[in-house]
């Protein structure tokens, strides 16, 4: 039902059963039968309750959006998809220029990769900043998860030419950072409808890749017993599915890990803090091992970048440049 919907709504409807079933026992005759069949019903609202309230938290929005990328070189648009606002920043230089888009990281906005993205604009190439349902300036949004911030992004790079001109023969990069480096990974993948261009390279700087351990981490955060996790994830795939229907609902979280989550069919190179005191190495090590023999991954562990916080790094230009350089008619 669209009412159920609301994020908070089953946690609300399951304490209103809660208190009701309080106010019959104290409200009734102290009879035996009353007193246990009270209590159960009780105690089944309040367990319910429970289980909707940590379901209902999986699914958390920045709480308050930092601001975006500021200064003249940048155009603001807004793209539309399913009722929301995407913020899109654009810098145009000619259309038979090379193009890379940006997507963010969790709880940043487009100005956390503007520093990375002005290194391009030194080099006369197209750029476009894609801020995240929730982040910036784009809509807010009760529901915060990955498929829904892919579908709306996905929805914006398919209408591309409507913020920018670019040519059909311009090479295209995606650059994705942390959690946009998840959705760069999926959105150059099979895994989602065509964007309309060819994507000529894909740019990950220190990835994130497992949605399986951040969902546990999240899990260890709540401290959910480990008795309810298969409760829990039971009830929050009920509601990814009724956002997504085309989700599957399983025992196993491997649809959101990669392979499954979706591999780019580009060339990849990933950027990796060598010390990720945010993701760790784990994220990395899954792209190495899924990606490195069947795609064109080139991967660099980093001593001196940090996950968070590097507007500027020379090894990781460096590194960028080399690798860009192995492709043909780009400026640089």
């Amino acid at each position: 039902m669209i009412f159920l919907h609301r994020k908070w709504l089953r946690t609300q409807l399951w304490l209103i059963a809660a208190a009701i079933a309080f106010v019959l026992i104290i409200a009734s005759e102290p009879t035996r039968p009353i007193l246990i069949v009270g209590s159960f019903l009780l105690i089944v609202c309040l367990f319910n309750a429970y289980l909707e309230l940590m379901v209902s938290a999986i699914f958390i929005s920045p709480l308050k959006p930092k601001k975006s990328a500021e200064g003249s070189q940048w155009t603001s648009h807004y793209g539309s998809h399913k009722g929301l606002q995407t913020h899109i920043q654009v810098h145009s230089s000619k259309p038979q220029h090379p193009l890379v888009i940006f997507v963010h990281g969790w709880r940043s906005t487009s100005a956390s990769i503007e520093d990375r993205a002005l290194w391009f604009v030194e080099k006369k190439w197209n750029v476009v900043l894609l801020e995240l349902p929730g982040h910036g300036k784009s809509s807010a949004i009760h529901r915060w998860n990955a498929i829904t911030s892919a579908d709306h992004i996905g929805s914006q790079l398919r209408n591309l030419n409507s913020f920018i001109s670019v040519s059909e023969q311009a090479p295209v990069f995606l650059y994705g950072h942390s959690m946009g480096g998840y959705m760069c990974s999926r959105l150059s993948s099979q895994q989602t409808e065509p964007l309309g261009f060819n994507i000529t390279g894909v740019i990950m700087e220190s990835p994130l890749m497992l949605y399986s351990h951040i969902l546990d981490e999240i899990c260890k955060q709540f401290r959910i017993p480990k008795i309810l996790r298969p409760m829990h994830l039971k009830r929050l795939y009920r509601d990814v599915q009724m956002m997504h229907p085309e989700v599957i609902a399983s025992d196993s979280l491997k649809q959101f890990d990669v392979p499954e989550w979706g591999l780019p069919n580009a060339p990849i190179l990933c950027l990796q803090s060598m010390n990720d005191n945010r993701l760790g190495r784990e994220h990395y090590d899954a792209l190495v091992l899924h990606a490195g023999e069947e795609n064109e991954l080139t991967h660099h562990l980093i001593e001196t970048l940090t996950h968070s916080g590097a507007r500027t790094n020379t090894e990781r230009e460096q590194l960028l440049l080399e690798w860009l350089e192995t492709f043909e008619s780009l400026l640089l």
